[in-house]
């Protein structure tokens, strides 16, 4: 312990901008996890802590702005993925129906009665 202690205390990398607090009883730690601990909403977060073994520990290094970033940007993907591969596929799959298809193409009206 002590030598991680001096680790933590000279490397100025080894600190992250989050804690792991734990509490006596249920309730101290259900007001600390529902209630705003500062003014600024994104100075300190609270939320429920996970198992340890589900913890991703490089990802606790990642800045709050640069959360809401990445959000964004999967949104604008994911609106980006349903206009440009979903509606067209939606259009082809209607085509594939035989009643469909013999609408856009009447020369096709033979192949669908066969």
């Amino acid at each position: 312990i002590i030598i991680e202690h001096e680790k933590v205390l000279n490397d100025p990398k080894a600190t992250l901008p989050v804690a792991f607090v734990s509490f006596n009883s249920r309730l101290g730690a259900a007001i600390c996890a529902q209630t705003q601990q500062c003014k600024n909403p994104t100075h300190w977060l609270t939320d429920w802590a996970p198992e340890p073994r589900d913890v991703y520990w490089q990802n606790l290094a990642i800045p709050f702005v640069s959360l809401i970033i990445r959000r964004l940007v999967i949104a604008v993907s994911m609106f980006a993925l349903m206009v440009f591969y979903m509606i067209p596929i939606a259009f082809a799959q209607s085509l594939a129906n035989l009643d469909g298809l013999a609408k856009v193409a009447p020369f096709l009206r033979p192949v669908n009665e066969l």
